[in-house]
């Protein structure tokens, strides 16, 4: 079942009745806003756009470009951090003086720094978007008037700025200071490493060449295994002309005291003298004439007489040559002994230098790897050190945020305006007035309320006195309930 509608007529009656009530709620209202409009503070604002970028000395790729969206976010959210700091904001404030423009020496205090840092100064990304995605960022700040806001603007940029460098400066000095020992410890150590690495190359100072060349991972063939192999190959051959000659001599010492172990010889160990070479083809020839004669005429025959005669003198002086042979081959033996004796020394010289070597690589192989992984650590250090240094440097003369033009000031007070504030004001207290009238107000088939405007404020819609009397309540003299209301009048009066 719906509710039956409110007619026109009760809602004029009820607000004629209560106009008090809605229009002194109205005025009320519009005298307090006409009185914050009068009296209230104008504030303009100034923005001022800037140009971040990072450190050019810590890369040598993309000079003052952040290496990530990341990394620009987090320099921004930290000139943020600076900006609304009490040094900056404190700096700034004592530049451009009291808005009075009257020395204060207590100027400024800190509660007029801490309500500047929270509302009246701020770092703005460009268009509402989020810190990270452009280099260029707004600096706003908020004043009581045009030229003050754009004053406060620039020293606030100058106090920024000069704080930044000052952050950068002990932040350098701190990072030199621990560069400065890494760089002295890695010294250290590389020096360390470096007498342990000269004390081996001390004791093989002649094969230094040959130990760094064991060290390296691809490494060539060293001299002295070089050398190794020829002096073997040497005293090969020198074994083999000793033993020819022993040989030689042996033969020599046989056919000496029997001239037959010259002819069963071969002719290899003869080619070495010929004369006993061509003696022994002539006792040869001897032999065979002597047989020859032998076999057909008698042994008294002048010529067998004769070749057997011949055949003993080539006998006798081959016993003579080869006495001589072997007197003569004495020197050439020593010698030929000497340089075998010689080679071997040398040959084992080098082995036992080999081995040495051999024993002593591993060692020496680590040393030189540690020796040149720490001078790769020093070089880092240094490397480090001198960046480290650079912008310590930097720090001092540049600035990493610049400015892309001067303050912009709004041309209007932020805000809405004194008549705006005072009909909004009047607005809202017409409306609490209608709202408190209605929700008070009866409704069209309320019937039980007073006589006065004023007995709808109370509980019940009667006034005490009313609802006391028993000739106006029937609530509490039922008999009169019944009496017509005409005469209920009559006997009140």
């Amino acid at each position: 079942m719906s509710a039956a509608p409110i007619p026109w007529k009760h809602v004029r009656n009820i607000l004629v009745i209560f106009a008090p009530l809605w229009l002194g709620a109205a005025m009320v209202f519009g005298f307090f806003g006409v009185c914050y409009g009068l009296f209230r503070s104008e504030v303009y604002s100034a923005r001022l756009p800037l140009l971040v970028r990072s450190e050019a000395s810590t890369s040598m790729v993309g000079l003052g470009r952040f290496n990530s969206q990341t990394e620009m976010k987090a320099a921004q959210e930290t000139i943020l951090e600076m900006t609304q700091s009490p040094e900056v904001v404190g700096g700034a404030l004592q530049q451009v003086g009291p808005p009075s423009g009257k020395p204060d020496v207590h100027w400024p205090s800190t509660t007029v720094i801490d309500a500047v840092s929270d509302s009246g100064v701020n770092l703005l990304a460009p268009q509402g978007s989020e810190f990270g995605n452009s280099e260029v960022v707004y600096l706003q700040v908020k004043a009581e008037n045009q030229e003050r806001a754009f004053v406060f603007c620039n020293a606030m940029f100058d106090n920024l700025a000069k704080h930044l460098r000052t952050i950068r400066h002990i932040r350098a000095d701190s990072v030199i200071g621990e560069l400065t020992d890494a760089r002295d410890l890695a010294a250290a150590n590389l020096n360390e490493a470096a007498a342990r690495m000269q004390q081996l190359e001390m004791q093989f100072p002649t094969d230094l060449g040959e130990l760094r060349n064991l060290s390296e991972a691809i490494a060539s063939e060293g001299t002295n295994r070089r050398t190794l192999e020829t002096t073997e190959h040497e005293l090969q051959t020198a074994e083999l002309e000793l033993n020819k000659l022993l040989a030689l001599h042996q033969l020599m010492v046989a056919g000496s005291k029997n001239p037959n172990h010259l002819l069963v010889s071969g002719s290899d160990l003869l080619t070495l003298q010929p004369s006993l070479l061509r003696l022994k083809d002539g006792l040869i020839d001897a032999q065979i004439i002597s047989s020859r004669l032998a076999a057909s005429r008698t042994e008294e025959h002048p010529s067998v007489i004769q070749a057997r005669s011949t055949e003993k003198q080539i006998r006798r002086r081959m016993q003579d040559e080869a006495t001589s042979v072997v007197e003569a081959m004495k020197p050439l033996l020593n010698m030929e002994q000497a340089r075998v004796a010689k080679l071997s020394q040398k040959r084992d010289e080098l082995k036992e230098r080999l081995e040495a070597l051999a024993n002593v690589r591993t060692e020496y192989a680590k040393v030189d790897a540690e020796v040149s992984h720490r001078t790769t650590l020093l070089e880092e250090a240094q490397r480090a050190l001198a960046e480290a240094h650079a912008s310590r440097k930097a720090a001092l003369s540049t600035d990493l945020v610049a400015k892309l033009g001067p303050p912009q000031v709004s041309d209007h007070p932020l805000g809405p305006g004194g008549t705006i504030i005072a009909i909004g004001s009047t607005a809202a207290g017409l409306m609490f007035g209608l709202g408190a009238v209605f929700l008070i107000a009866p409704g069209p088939n309320d019937t039980g309320r007073g006589r006065r405007w004023t007995d709808f404020l109370h509980a019940g819609g009667r006034r005490t006195s009313d609802r006391l009397n028993p000739l106006l309540n029937p609530e509490v003299n039922p008999a009169m309930a019944a009496t017509p209301s005409t005469d209920r009048r009559r006997q009140h009066r």
